[in-house]
């Protein structure tokens, strides 16, 4: 034991002040972080409890939400342009998305908790004729007449 704590003293000795200082500021971190994530694990939650909630289903939840409805915004002279210059607008999307109206075969209940509806798959895709596609063919004779004109002057440069 005698050796070991002399082995111990003569490490300490040999070490320079910076290598001491680093030492007890890495120790002092390691407990400063120790301390943080016991704080964090161990602090109170803020519970709130709520009374005389009524229950509503979800049908009366989302008839709520619809008369609740925000206004729309007017639209800037630019946001107007950029609406129309849009890949797909926001119109569109509004179209495609009551186009995925779910629609139901049968349901079933599994242990008198869990409801389990079977999605009648063919009500997902409405045929309809903007989803034709349209095949267009672009002419790059100009394109290709650049082309050639670059290459020859990159040639006359060199």
């Amino acid at each position: 034991m005698k050796q070991i704590m002399s082995d111990l003293i003569g490490m300490i000795l040999s070490l320079s002040h910076i290598d001491i200082l680093l030492y007890i500021a890495v120790v002092v971190l390691i407990i400063l972080i120790v301390s943080l994530i016991y704080i964090i694990k161990t602090g109170e939650e803020e519970t709130t409890t709520i009374e005389n909630v009524e229950t509503d289903d979800l049908k009366t939840i989302l008839k709520k939400m619809e008369k609740n409805k925000l206004e729309t915004v007017a639209l800037t002279d630019f946001e107007k342009e950029q609406e129309a210059k849009a890949i797909i607008s926001y119109d569109e999307l509004i179209a495609k998305n009551k186009l995925g109206n779910l629609k139901y075969d049968e349901e079933n209940i599994v242990n008198d908790e869990i409801v389990v509806k079977k999605i009648n798959l063919d009500s997902l895709i409405e045929k309809s004729d903007e989803q034709k596609k349209t095949i267009t063919f672009y002419n790059y004779k100009r394109e290709e007449e650049f082309l050639k004109n670059l290459k020859a002057l990159t040639q006359l440069l060199n």
